[in-house]
């Protein structure tokens, strides 16, 4: 420790005369950083993205769904006594075609929905109408809205008749934002006759609650309840559970993919090293025959080291912070949530853990 003071002075006058020497060795470390951090950031953009749309994207504060079986009356009651407001939904794989002959069919997820819906967030239709308008039935023919890719593959516009099942909706306006695809009333489902015995149906139940009621409490209430119910319970904690797997899994995929490029990396790391300590083998020499033991040359270059690997670091650490800036810009429309850029500290010390450990 004596010898520290010494150590540091030596050290930050080699370092005056700049990086040459380093340059290769700040350029591997700042690279493989920004990779690690960049892909941390980025994931970490789109997890608070899914946290703060999660009612959006759920639908209210818990969603409660049976498969191929309504709720029943029972069961009702206690969600409408026990909550805010509440909505039924009906969601199911069905085929739909254009009712003119020489249509194209496409499988589409067709979703009855009442008059509550939704709970959470707007429905944008395009023109803008008002749901009730949009899906009443009007001359015999109950309305339908979908998204624009939809009515594309079915080669069908705006006031187009579309037949799924033995129903025949006319399609009033396109979604602009809301995920689902083919939305009709639940009237309108009844019609089309495919609640019939062998149909894949999955009936929704979403509730918002009272803003004193915490959502963890009330669904442990609801299973004590309900002990038998066979239901499954969502709540904001898995809006979009698909999504957040994905994400999850290719933020692994690519974190080891920086982890590779980082250690590969530490092969320029250690021959730029190599080749420093190589050009310094005289003021080394001299340094010994100085007198300075073997302890006070080691810490030197250390320093060295380490404040160079400190600079590759940092410089990796502004760059993988700034790549969710460009993310953003990027995933635009890609994904069902906007992600929200930001600092976060998690990947950031991540990536500087294993950038100074690399060096």
């Amino acid at each position: 420790m004596n010898g520290f003071p010494l150590a540091w002075r030596l050290a930050s006058r080699e370092l005056r005369a700049g990086v040459r020497g380093f340059r290769i060795f700040i350029a591997c470390l700042a690279l493989g950083v920004a990779a690690i951090a960049g892909v941390g950031e980025l994931s970490e953009a789109v997890v608070a993205g899914l946290r703060a749309d999660a009612r959006t994207l759920l639908g209210g504060d818990v969603d409660l769904r049976l498969h191929n079986r309504g709720f029943s009356d029972t069961q009702d009651a206690y969600l409408k006594q026990n909550a805010m407001a509440v909505s039924k939904v009906v969601e199911m794989r069905a085929m739909a075609k254009p009712s003119v002959d020489g249509g194209r069919r496409s499988l589409v997820e067709f979703k009855g929905v009442d008059d509550a819906y939704p709970l959470v967030g707007r429905l944008a239709l395009d023109p803008p109408i008002d749901k009730q308008a949009a899906l009443a039935k009007v001359g015999g023919v109950w309305g339908a809205v979908a998204e624009s890719s939809l009515l594309e593959k079915l080669s069908v516009g705006i006031g187009d008749r579309v037949r799924v099942g033995d129903a025949e909706f006319e399609i009033r306006a396109s979604i602009v934002g809301e995920p689902d695809r083919l939305m009709g009333s639940m009237d309108a489902l009844q019609s089309s006759e495919l609640n019939r015995q062998g149909s894949q149906i999955q009936f929704h139940t979403r509730v918002v609650l009272e803003p004193t009621d915490a959502a963890v409490q009330w669904m442990e209430n609801l299973k004590e309840f309900f002990p038998t119910a066979g239901w499954r319970i969502r709540g904001t904690d898995k809006a979009a559970p698909g999504i957040q797997r994905f994400i999850e899994r290719m933020t692994l995929f690519l974190t080891f993919s920086g982890l590779t490029a980082l250690l590969v990396g530490g092969i320029g790391v250690s021959n730029a090293v190599g080749g420093f300590l190589e050009s310094r083998r005289d003021t080394i020499a001299t340094l010994k025959c100085l007198g300075a033991p073997s302890g006070l040359v080691f810490t030197t270059y250390l320093l060295q080291i380490l404040i160079m690997g400190a600079g590759g670091v940092i410089i990796g650490l502004v760059i993988g912070a700034a790549i969710p800036i460009i993310g953003v810009w990027a995933l635009e429309g890609l994904l069902p949530v906007t992600p929200r850029a930001g600092i976060y500290l998690g990947p950031l010390l991540l990536a500087t853990a294993f950038g100074m450990l690399s060096a």
